[in-house]
C-alpha cells in the first residue's frame, strides 16, 4: 500500500468514487494478517471504522478465519485414519 495522501478516506469518498477497490479490500486481509508497517496499520484501521462496507469486509473474513481454525482443529475419528493406513499398506504390498 502507497502513503498516497494523509487523508483517510472515508465511506463517503468511496461511494463517490464507486465503491473500495479490490486493493482497499486486499488491504483489509493484510491488516488481519498482521502484514502491514505501522503507518499502513493505522490508515487501514481507520478507513475501516469510517466505512461500513470494509468494516463489513473486516467482520465477515473473521467469521470465515474463525470457522477455518474450528474445522482444523476437529480430530479424524480413529476408525477413519485405521482404514487409511490398512489401505495405504495394501497399495504397497501389491507395488
Amino acid at each position: 500500500m502507497t502513503h498516497e495522501a494523509q487523508h483517510v478516506r472515508t465511506e463517503s469518498d468511496c461511494l463517490e468514487n464507486g465503491g473500495c477497490t479490490d486493493d482497499r479490500i486486499e488491504n483489509i486481509y493484510q491488516y488481519l494478517d498482521g502484514a502491514l508497517g505501522s503507518a499502513d496499520l493505522a490508515e487501514v484501521r481507520a478507513h475501516i471504522e469510517g466505512c461500513t462496507t470494509c468494516q463489513s469486509e473486516h467482520d465477515l473474513e473473521l467469521i470465515i478465519r474463525d470457522v477455518v481454525k474450528r474445522s482444523c482443529d476437529e480430530k479424524a475419528p480413529r476408525s477413519l485414519k485405521d482404514k487409511i493406513m490398512h489401505r495405504i499398506q495394501e497399495l504397497k504390498t501389491t507395488e
